[in-house]
C-alpha cells in the first residue's frame, strides 16, 4: 500500500459484515497457529498449561469459523482493512494472555507479556525468566514469530487469494504492495523465505552448541526481531559465535520482505540499489563506531571487547530486535542517546522491524535537503519532487511527515508520564522509545516493580508502534463506524 493511501480520506463507514467475515477468518488462523505451542506443552507434559491453550484455540476457532463462513464477497475498504488488522492483533494479545494467567500472573502482567510478544517487542516484567516453565517461554517466542511474520501475510497468502482485498490487508503493515502483481504469489514467497531463514537460524544456533530449546526460541525471536530470550542475561551469557549468528539473523529480519521477493525474481540491481538497505548498514556502522569509542574511551573497556559489545548492541537496536549482551543501565548518557536515535529509525518498511522506518527517515532528510536548496533558487522556480529514485505526490510526503510527527508525539506524551513518576529523564526516554519502536532493550525500568499505570502506557506504546498510529486513529474515529455504507455484492444480489 502506498504511504499516502493509508492517510487518504474515507468516504464510507465500515460494513460490520465485511469486518466480521475477514476478522473471523483471521481468528481461525490464530486458532490454527495456537496448535503449535499447544503441541509443545503437551510434548513437555505440562497438562494444566495445555488445557488453557486448548481453551484458547477453541475460543478462537468456534467464532472464527462461524464468522468466516459468512464473509461477503466485497471489496475491502482501506478503513475496513485497518479495523480488521487492529482487531486481529488485539484478539491475539487478549487470547494468549489467558494461558499466562494460568501460571499465576495477574491480568495486567499476562497482557503485558502477550502484547510484548505479538508486537515483537520483547520487554518483560518477569523478574526471573529462567524460572518460568518451558511452555511459557516457547509461547512467548512463538507469539513473536507470528507477530513478526505478520498475521496478515499468512492471511492473504493462504486465505484471501489475489486482488485488492489481499493487497489492502497486507499493505496495512507492509506498505509495499504497489509493485506486486500477484499478492498470493508474493505472500507465498514471503512465507517461504521467513520459514527458511527461521530454520537456518535454528540450525546454525544449534551448531554453536546451544540445546534445541535455546536454539529454537532464540531463532524464532531473532528472525521476528522480537528479542525474547529464555535466559536472564538475554544473550550476554552466550559465546561470541552464537551472538554473531543471532545478530545476523536479526539483521535479516530487519530487511524488507520486498527485497527477498526481488531476490526471488533476480532483480539484483533493484536489491543492491535499495536506499533502505544502504541506510540500514550505514546507520548501524555509525552507531557501532560511536558506541565503540564510548565504551573504550569513557568506559575503559579494551578495544576488542568494546568493538564486539558495541556491534552486538548497535545492530540489536537498529534491527529493533532488543537482544542485549550487556546491561543497558551501565552505558553512559552519550551511548544511550545514540541507541535512542537508532531505535527511532528502526529497520526497513515491510520488514519485521519496528521504529519510524528507514524509508520515512530518508524521506524526511530528503525534504530537509530540498528546503535548503529552495532557499537558493528563484521564488517561482519549479523543483522536482523525486526522492530516493521515485516520484512522490504532495499527499504522500504529507502523510510521511504526519506519521513521523504522531510517532514523536506519542513518545513525548508517554515520556511525560514516566517523568511524573520520578524516573531519570534519559532512562525514561530510552524505555519509551524502546517500547514504541518495538525494540525491547531496557535500562531496568521495565521490571516486576513497574507501576500498573506505566505498564498500561508501555502496552499502548507497543501496540501503537506495531500497528501504526494512523491505524489506531482510524479505528477510534466515529466516522469509521457511523455514516453512509457501501452495498456489498451479497446485499446487491439480495435486492
Amino acid at each position: 500500500m502506498e504511504l499516502d493511501k493509508t492517510l487518504a480520506p474515507v468516504s464510507y463507514a465500515v460494513r460490520p459484515a465485511v469486518v466480521a467475515g475477514y476478522f473471523g477468518s483471521l481468528c481461525l488462523l490464530l486458532a490454527l497457529s495456537g496448535l503449535i505451542p499447544l503441541a509443545f506443552v503437551l510434548l513437555v507434559g505440562d497438562w494444566n498449561y495445555a488445557l488453557h491453550h486448548a481453551l484458547v484455540c477453541i475460543g478462537l476457532a468456534v467464532p472464527g469459523a462461524l464468522l468466516g463462513r459468512r464473509r461477503p464477497q466485497a471489496e475491502v475498504q482501506r478503513n475496513e482493512a485497518l479495523v480488521i488488522v487492529v482487531l486481529t492483533f488485539l484478539a491475539a494479545a487478549l487470547a494468549f494472555a489467558l494461558p499466562m494467567m494460568g501460571r499465576g500472573l495477574s491480568f495486567a502482567d499476562a497482557l503485558f507479556e502477550s502484547v510484548s510478544g505479538i508486537t515483537t517487542t520483547g520487554l518483560s516484567t518477569l523478574g526471573d525468566v529462567e524460572a518460568q516453565p518451558p511452555g511459557v517461554l516457547f509461547t512467548a517466542a512463538w507469539l513473536q514469530w507470528m507477530g513478526g511474520l505478520g498475521i496478515m501475510v499468512l492471511g492473504f497468502a493462504m486465505l484471501f487469494g489475489q486482488g485488492v482485498n489481499a493487497m489492502r490487508l497486507s499493505g496495512v503493515l507492509a506498505e509495499q504492495s504497489d509493485m506486486i502483481g500477484g499478492t498470493r504469489a508474493y505472500g507465498r514467497v514471503v512465507v517461504i523465505v521467513y520459514l527458511c531463514l527461521t530454520l537456518a537460524g535454528i540450525v546454525l544456533l544449534r551448531l554453536t552448541g546451544l540445546d534445541w530449546f535455546g536454539a529454537t526460541t532464540l531463532g524464532l525471536a531473532a528472525i521476528s526481531t522480537g528479542g525474547y530470550s529464555p535466559y536472564n542475561a538475554s544473550i550476554g551469557g552466550l559465546g561470541g559465535l552464537a551472538q554473531a549468528v543471532i545478530t545476523g539473523i536479526s539483521m535479516c529480519g530487519a530487511l524488507s520482505m520486498l527485497l527477498y521477493y526481488r531476490m526471488w525474481r533476480r532483480e539484483w540491481r533493484a536489491v543492491l540499489g535499495d536506499p533502505e538497505l544502504r541506510a540500514l548498514w550505514l546507520f548501524a556502522a555509525l552507531v557501532t563506531a560511536g558506541l565503540t569509542l564510548s565504551l573504550w574511551y569513557a568506559g575503559g573497556m579494551p578495544g576488542g571487547p568494546a568493538l564486539h559489545q558495541a556491534a552486538v548492541t548497535a545492530l540489536s537496536a537498529q534491527s529493533t530486535t532488543g537482544f542485549s549482551s550487556m546491561p543497558m543501565q551501565t552505558l553512559d548518557p552519550a551511548s544511550k542517546l545514540l541507541l535512542i536515535f537508532s531505535m527511532l529509525a528502526g529497520g526497513g518498511v515491510g520488514s519485521t522491524a519496528g521504529g519510524i522506518k528507514l524509508l520515512r527517515v530518508l524521506l524526511v532528510l530528503s525534504l530537509l535537503r530540498r528546503l535548503i536548496m529552495l532557499s537558493r533558487v528563484p521564488e517561482h522556480a519549479v523543483t522536482p519532487t523525486r526522492f530516493l529514485g521515485r516520484d512522490w505526490s504532495s499527499d504522500a510526503l504529507l502523510g510521511v511527515l504526519l506519521v513521523v510527527v504522531l510517532y514523536l508525539l506519542v513518545i513525548g506524551a508517554s515520556w511525560l508520564v514516566f517523568l511524573v513518576y520520578g524516573y531519570a529523564p534519559l532512562d525514561a526516554l530510552f524505555e519509551v522509545v524502546s517500547a514504541t519502536g518495538t525494540v525491547g532493550l531496557s535500562t531496568g525500568i521495565t521490571s516486576p516493580q513497574l507501576p500498573l499505570p506505566l505498564q498500561l502506557v508501555l502496552i499502548a506504546d507497543m501496540l501503537l508502534g506495531r500497528l501504526e498510529i494512523v491505524a489506531i486513529l482510524v479505528v477510534l474515529a466515529p466516522r469509521t463506524w457511523f455514516g453512509r455504507r457501501r452495498v456489498t455484492d451479497h446485499q446487491a444480489g439480495g435486492s
